[in-house]
Parts: C-alpha cells; sequence; structure tokens
C-alpha cells in the first residue's frame, strides 16, 4: 500500500504516420488524424458485436478505455487454457450507483454465450489490458480505473467458469506492465512476470514500486522514492532502454516548462537509476519518450540549439529536437534528431548523419520560411515555407511539395534531392495487440 494519494493522469501516447522524404534524407511526420480511416469488421467481429449490444442492458452504453494507446471496445482472448476464447466488454448504467460493469461471453458452436457478468469499481474506465501477470500461462483482465482524480489497479483471472479478482485498489498515477510492443514485461530476468507503479505524493514525492505475483498474491519486490519534486509523471513506457537490456522509462514535468526522463532498471531485484542525476535527460519542453528508429530500444528527447542561435533570445529561437539512447553505463548514445514548429504540427525527421553538421540558417523567419544548411558550406539541404491558400494555388505542383495544413496556410518543403528520395506512406504505431475488435 501507498502512502500517498491517487493522482490524475495525462494520457500522453499517440500514434505518428510517416508522409514520405520531402527534403534529401528527410522524412516528416503530419497530423495522423487525416490519414485515419474507419477500421472494417469482419463477420466474425459483427456478429460478436450484435450480440454484446443484445446482452447488454437496455440504458446502458458500451464504454472504451481513456488510454489512448488501445482503446479497443472488445478483446477476445482464451483466459482459461481450454482452447475456446472469450470475450471482454465493459458498459456503463450512469443512473445506477455502480457505473460501470464487463461482461464476459465465451464463443459456442459458431456464436457468443454470455457466461458472466461483474461490477467494476470507480466511475471511469482508464485502461484496459489482457496479460499474464500472475504467471500461470494464461492471460489476467488488467483494469486501471479512476474515480475523480484517484485512480487503483486491478486485475481478474478466468478459472473454473468464474472469475476470481486478484488485485485490487493498488493506487497509482502510472503504471508500466507491458512494453512497447504490448507483451508483459519481465524487468527482473526470471523468466516471469512484473510490473510497476508509480505514485506521487501531495508533496510531489515519486514513489516507484516493483510488483511480481508470488504464493497466491502480488508482493512488493523493491521501491524507491525520488529526491526531488515532480508536478506529474506524463508519460511511462516499459522495454528495452538499452541493448539487450529492460526497464522503465518516466517522462516526468518538473513544472510548467522544464521535463527530464527517468531510466530506470532491476537488478538483483532492486531498483537501479540508470543516470545518478537528471541533468542527463533535462529540457525545456514536454518530449515524449519512444521508440523513434524502430529498433526496439525506447529513445529519450532533448532540445538542442542549432549553431549560430546561441546568443538569441531563448523564445526567439528555433530547435532541434534530438533523441538519445542510455548507452548501458554512464552517458548517452545519440540516434537521430528532428525539426518541429512552435506549434508542432508537423515533425522533419533529418537525416542523422547530418548531426553536427547542419544548421538552421538565422534569416529563417518562424512562421514563413525556414532555411536547412550545411555549416562549413552554407549549401542548402532543405527549406521549409508557409504559404497562404492563394499563394499554394500558384504554387503548388512546382517543386514544393505540401507538409501540413491549417485553415491559414499551407506549409510545404523542398529540397535539391527530392525526386531521388520518393519516400513511402509508413504506420509507425509503436502497438502489436491481436485478437481485438477495432469497431
Amino acid at each position: 500500500m501507498f502512502n500517498s494519494r491517487w493522482g490524475r493522469f495525462v494520457a500522453a501516447g499517440t500514434m505518428a504516420i510517416m508522409l514520405g522524404s520531402v527534403l534529401s534524407g528527410c522524412t516528416v511526420i503530419s497530423d495522423p488524424k487525416l490519414l485515419m480511416k474507419q477500421p472494417m469488421m469482419s463477420l466474425d467481429k459483427e456478429k460478436l458485436y450484435t450480440i454484446v449490444q443484445k446482452e447488454q442492458p437496455s440504458e446502458s452504453k458500451l464504454i472504451r478505455p481513456k488510454d489512448l494507446n488501445n482503446t479497443s471496445m472488445i478483446r477476445v482472448a482464451d483466459l482459461n487454457g481450454d482452447g475456446t476464447r472469450e470475450a471482454i466488454v465493459f458498459y456503463e448504467t450512469p443512473n445506477e450507483n455502480v457505473r460501470i460493469h464487463g461482461m464476459l461471453l465465451e464463443e459456442q458452436g459458431g456464436t457468443w454465450v454470455k457466461k458472466l457478468t461483474f461490477d467494476v469499481p470507480g466511475n471511469s474506465l482508464q485502461s484496459f489490458k489482457l496479460l499474464d501477470i500472475t504467471n500461470d500461462g494464461n492471460p489476467d483482465i488488467v483494469l486501471g480505473v479512476s474515480v475523480e482524480a484517484q485512480k487503483a489497479l486491478m486485475a481478474y483471472s478466468y478459472k473454473g467458469g468464474a472469475l476470481e479478482q486478484v488485485m485490487g485498489g493498488v493506487p497509482y498515477n502510472q503504471f508500466i506492465i507491458d512494453d512497447i510492443q504490448g507483451n508483459a514485461l519481465d524487468l527482473n530476468g526470471d523468466n516471469e512476470s512484473d510490473f510497476v507503479v508509480v505514485t506521487l505524493n501531495t508533496s510531489g514525492f515519486a514513489t516507484i514500486a516493483l510488483y511480481q505475483f508470488n504464493e497466491g498474491s502480488f508482493k512488493e519486490v523493491d521501491r524507491m522514492q525520488t529526491d526531488y519534486t515532480v508536478k506529474e509523471i506524463y508519460s511511462a513506457l516499459g522495454g528495452q532502454i538499452a541493448e539487450n537490456k529492460m526497464g522503465i522509462v518516466l517522462d516526468a514535468e518538473l513544472d510548467d516548462r522544464s521535463t527530464f526522463s527517468q531510466i530506470i532498471y532491476v537488478k538483483d531485484d532492486k531498483l537501479i537509476n540508470a543516470f545518478k542525476s537528471p541533468d542527463q535527460t533535462y529540457r525545456d519542453d514536454k518530449i515524449l519518450s519512444s521508440d523513434v528508429n524502430n529498433d526496439d530500444i525506447i529513445e529519450f528527447g532533448l532540445k538542442e540549439t542549432p549553431k549560430g542561435w546561441e546568443h538569441y533570445v531563448f523564445d526567439e529561437r528555433m530547435w532541434f529536437y534530438t533523441f538519445y539512447q542510455w548507452d548501458g553505463k554512464d552517458g548517452k548514445k545519440f540516434v537521430s534528431f528532428q525539426y518541429r514548429d512552435d506549434a508542432n504540427s508537423f515533425h522533419l525527421n533529418l537525416k542523422s548523419d547530418w548531426y553536427g553538421k547542419i544548421t538552421i540558417d538565422t534569416k529563417s523567419e518562424k512562421n514563413k520560411y525556414i532555411r536547412f544548411k550545411m555549416i562549413d558550406t552554407d549549401e542548402t539541404v532543405g527549406e521549409i515555407k508557409y504559404f497562404t491558400l492563394s499563394q499554394w494555388e500558384q504554387e503548388k505542383g512546382k517543386s514544393w511539395k505540401e507538409i501540413t495544413r491549417n485553415n491559414e496556410h499551407i506549409i510545404a518543403s523542398r529540397g535539391s534531392q527530392l525526386d531521388a528520395n520518393p519516400g513511402l506512406l509508413e504506420n509507425l504505431s509503436q502497438t502489436n495487440r491481436k485478437e481485438e475488435l477495432n469497431e
């Protein structure tokens, strides 16, 4: 149990869409909502969805978890290892004392049959995962729920036709129970799953606790408390934090502007900070850690001043956003870098080989025209320009390529080797969920 109150949580996961090479050695990540399409349901999923609608109470509403990384309404899995699939869905009854309820159905003879319903404490479903956290070989139902600003973690196992609550009421601000591919975590290397719960007390100190199922219940293996205060833990990821090294990465907000990433691993069942000081990961922006280069290792982001901009007023500078991995020892290893506009409406991935060799021309103007150039030769390697709608009508189809648009501008780019580097459309989502109904 924790002495601190349950705190509020800001979901920070987002899905990025890669939009082709628009500069020599560059790619642009733009607004993913413009490219998303409503998934099509198979006949099997349509049948299940229809049965769920018939079985739910007449005045209830099916609900999705608020976790932006995984909002699927219905999950399907073999929960008890008998070779038969079960489906789990949640619905809300706003006018009842108990607002959230779960329904479990079983696949039988080509159809689905309701087996049981169960009440869930809380008034909001924050997250919903199917993971084997009891280490019996079968997935458990893991839920994050909230009552106003307080959140709690709970889990259920389905055995012998009945649902057993195996964990309930563990308070959290963030929990890390799976890796960036959606697989259960094994942080201490014992080939059994474990997870981390993070809580903030009223003074802003964070407690980080490692849990594992042992002898019929969840035991706290180890815990650490930060010796500095934070305003919020706005993102938490689990997975590889260096080559062949598992751990977690917490993105924390110190105040309204300053943030840092805390990287933690487990050795001999003890939680250990990868960096001795938060200075290694400190930045003046809210940057999300992620696997930016798809090597299954989590990178953290920094904000760096391009050469020539050092003496400009802080708010007038343009920036490079750089991403690093922990090197497994005492330092960090550069991976990639980007340019982002102040509105964060697009991310321009720059060629990694250019790091330290290019800068942004100091004659560039925010929200008007930006020129990327080689430091040694002043050669232009790429440009970004903001066009009005009428200007774009004259320029489209020429050398400029659209990045994104808003009500006032078309943002476009060009590079000298654009035709030699046409790019591709690639889905960069870090999730790998199976057996879900994305209706």
